[in-house]
């Protein structure tokens, strides 16, 4: 039987695939930034809006809400804790003590030379919202699929502009966050 401490070849091929899978990442990344260049999934009928707050609803779930700029309409999208967490130090202009993913995806794009042109909630299927970031690197733009919640958490962290695509208003269920129903509790 071998020793608990003890390093097989098998388990070091383990931890430094685990440890690779970063470097693994950046390259996949730096290999669509170099070779990809579509035109951003603009459509004429994105909303540009602003992360208004995140609240809490009456299960403890963090909601994030967007606010149509210079208009009357909200989109509340539900979220995990932890994006919740980010995206409001992001709000707040404070820092965590150690990086988390969303700070290093932020560090990756740049790092690569690339920047967070925008992103754009695009759709909602089976109750599930799903967004894009459009990466731009020198005159090269990737479109890349992303959870709403941390496509907003990286957008914010490089000052990108969000939007929502407009009939994702129509398809919510009109929650207005200033109603006694809906989320209230700030975080």
């Amino acid at each position: 039987m071998a020793h608990p401490l003890r390093r097989t070849a098998g388990s070091h091929a383990v931890r430094l695939a685990a440890a690779c899978g970063c470097t693994l990442a950046l390259g996949l990344l730096a290999l669509a930034l170099s070779s990809c260049n579509r035109p951003p999934a603009a459509t004429g009928n994105d909303v540009l809006v602003h992360v208004d707050r995140i609240v809490i609803d009456r299960d403890d779930t963090p909601v994030v809400v967007l606010e149509e700029e210079n208009g009357p309409r909200w989109l509340p999208i539900w979220i995990g804790p932890a994006e919740a967490h980010s995206i409001a130090l992001q709000i707040e202009r404070r820092s965590s003590p150690r990086p988390n993913s969303h700070d290093l995806t932020r560090e990756l794009i740049h790092g690569l030379d690339g920047s967070v042109e925008r992103v754009v909630v695009t759709e909602l299927r089976d109750g599930t919202y799903y967004a894009v970031l459009d990466i731009l690197h020198g005159d090269q733009r990737l479109e890349l699929d992303a959870r709403p919640s941390d496509a907003i958490a990286i957008g914010l962290r490089d000052g990108a502009p969000i939007f929502v695509r407009d009939d994702l208003f129509l398809q919510s269920d009109g929650l207005d966050p200033d109603e006694p129903t809906s989320p209230r509790r700030e975080i």
